[in-house]
């Protein structure tokens, strides 16, 4: 109704488990302190993180945050409130933003967000908001793993998974660094791959290693395991090549090789990281992909379809009133 007050919903759990213990629920109204923007959010993203949260896997960083915890580290929606001393953003305006779901006030899945203003950058120009949730946290990530097969230097690099979300963002953007980009995909992946830029496209499973050992028989000079393959993804890379893991794998590291772990965590505040991400899309090097869009009340099912995997692109949850 007109003039009512605004209300709080979220996705939420107060116990670690499976899909099912995911609901909606109330959580208090945000109010933006100095430097920080309320975002009215539209979509959310749910990412592989969000499942691994709420099964219990990152439950050591949760100590100290009360329940109900709240997924998602990526979103999109409008600027509700801007607190003092921001001024880049204004009121009624669409943004794309980040935030870090260990915090006391919960993650991105959420009818409103408080998220420092360095954590927001406005929507590409005739980007819907749906697609919009789906470019910060992975992008962030491949500008990240960019960097670092830049500092790592060498011409060649693997990314598994290419069709995946972080893996369509990340072949893009090492063309752009001047990369010559293997990828594994399925037949029905080789077109989408080869509008990324990819240079060799490999097939995926056991005729990786023999396909990419005929095109570089002493080997890639860094791997991008977005697929999390594994040895026989690291064994493709040559002596004194480069492993840019996302996440830690608990495999001993070997000798051979040096290995860069990129943690988008540590990126959360980078605004001008998110402003280019943004020109990338306007410029269409970065290309937003929805899976499948569902309301707050369907979380469960969204995690369930992550969890499955196979999924081209991001599920994304739709944050509505009535939902």
């Amino acid at each position: 109704m007109a003039g009512e007050e605004p209300r709080n919903h979220a996705v939420g759990f107060t116990r670690f488990g499976g899909p099912e213990v995911l609901t909606v629920v109330a959580r208090p109204m945000p109010t933006a302190g100095p430097g920080e923007v309320v975002v009215r959010v539209a979509a959310a993203t749910v990412n592989p993180t969000d499942t691994l949260l709420r099964a219990g896997r990152l439950a050591a960083g949760m100590k100290g945050t009360p329940p109900p915890y709240t997924p998602g580290m990526e979103f999109a929606g409008h600027v509700h409130e801007v607190g003092h001393s921001v001024e880049e953003l204004a009121v009624g305006q669409p943004v794309m933003g980040v935030t870090d779901p260990s915090g006391p006030t919960g993650g991105a899945q959420a009818t409103y967000v408080r998220v420092p203003a360095a954590s927001l950058a406005a929507v590409p120009e005739g980007t819907e908001l749906s697609e919009a949730a789906t470019i910060p946290m992975n992008g962030l990530t491949a500008l990240m793993v960019v960097e670092e097969l830049a500092a790592a230097g060498g011409g060649t690099v693997l990314v598994t998974g290419g069709p995946g979300a972080v893996g369509g963002y990340t072949i893009p953007l090492a063309k752009r660094a001047g990369l010559t980009v293997f990828t594994d995909g399925r037949p029905e992946d080789q077109a989408f791959l080869r509008d990324l830029g990819a240079d060799e496209i490999v097939p995926r499973g056991e005729q990786l290693t023999p396909a990419v050992r005929a095109l570089r028989p002493h080997g890639v000079d860094a791997l991008v395991d977005t697929a999390q393959v594994g040895d026989a993804a690291r064994a493709l890379v040559r002596d004194g090549g480069t492993v840019v893991g996302l996440r830690s794998s608990g495999a001993a590291p070997e000798a051979r090789l040096r290995y860069r772990l990129v943690m988008v965590g540590t990126r959360l505040t980078d605004a001008q990281s998110l402003v280019s991400l943004a020109a990338y899309v306007r410029e269409g090097v970065l290309h937003p992909r929805v899976a499948l869009r569902l309301p707050m009340s369907q979380a469960a099912e969204a995690h369930r379809l992550v969890e499955k995997g196979g999924m081209r692109g991001r599920v994304v949850l739709t944050f509505d009133l009535a939902d």
